[in-house]
């Protein structure tokens, strides 16, 4: 019997103990092994193993058979039979215990096969669950090495739309200062456009005297936009 299918509804007590004694009438015995293939749906071992237990004791289930009770007929009977029917009563007897150790060792390998087979599905689930922290793993280490890419493809996104930014400026600056001439970043500052200064605020550098400075500086060094003048003044370079 295949385990029960996902979402297969558990049996119920009366639906275990219905197939229990069916299988008993027919001179099977109601192991678990038996009973999951004999229900419609197979069914959890341990739901299965639960309401069998219950069966067992509310039937008093014994599988071993009576022996034949010899006391009346040893009553009855005379003086002369006593020696054989004692012969009789002790070889039912050895019959019966042989019966008995039988049964208890069919139950025994049945108890065994039941064991064997919920420990299967230990080790089964303990399978799964390493294959499932595995996996858990591995996807954690896959979303910090994504998370890694994206800040840094977010610090180079923010570096790329910084350098944007200051070089719009230095072109605002260098027409301010075609129209008046050299100024110092002091005095360039309130000529800026109040687009400009809100746009500022988008970025971690302040929009200051001292800013302005050290980015007209970078580009003077590379011969762009600007030239310096005396007094801290900057020019609009030539071309």
């Amino acid at each position: 019997m295949l385990p029960a299918p996902k979402g297969a509804p558990m049996p119920s007590e009366s639906l275990v103990f219905h197939v229990a004694d069916a299988l008993l009438a027919r001179g099977e015995r109601p192991s678990l092994r038996k009973m999951r293939e004999s229900l419609p749906n197979g069914g959890s071992p341990r739901e299965v193993c639960k309401h069998l237990r219950a069966w067992r004791k509310k039937r008093g289930y014994d599988p071993k058979l009576e022996p034949t009770d010899m006391s009346k007929a040893m009553k009855a009977a005379g003086q002369a039979l006593a020696m054989d029917l004692w012969k009789q009563a002790k070889r039912e007897a050895t019959q019966a215990f042989s019966r008995e150790r039988e049964a208890a060792a069919a139950m025994a390998t049945d108890d065994k096969h039941d064991r064997e087979h919920l420990l299967g599905l230990i080790e089964t689930l303990q399978a799964e669950n390493a294959a499932l922290v595995a996996r858990a793993g591995a996807a954690e280490t896959e979303t910090s090495r994504v998370l890694a890419r994206l800040q840094k493809v977010e610090y180079q996104l923010d570096r790329f739309r910084a350098e944007e930014f200051w070089d719009r400026v230095m072109q605002e600056i260098a027409e301010v200062l075609v129209e008046r001439g050299p100024l110092t970043p002091t005095e360039i500052l309130p000529e800026l456009r109040a687009v400009t200064l809100r746009g500022a605020t988008l970025h971690k550098e302040p929009l200051t005297p001292g800013t302005l400075k050290k980015k007209m500086d970078v580009r003077v060094s590379f011969g762009r936009y600007f030239e310096p003048r005396d007094e801290g003044r900057y020019a609009r370079r030539a071309g």
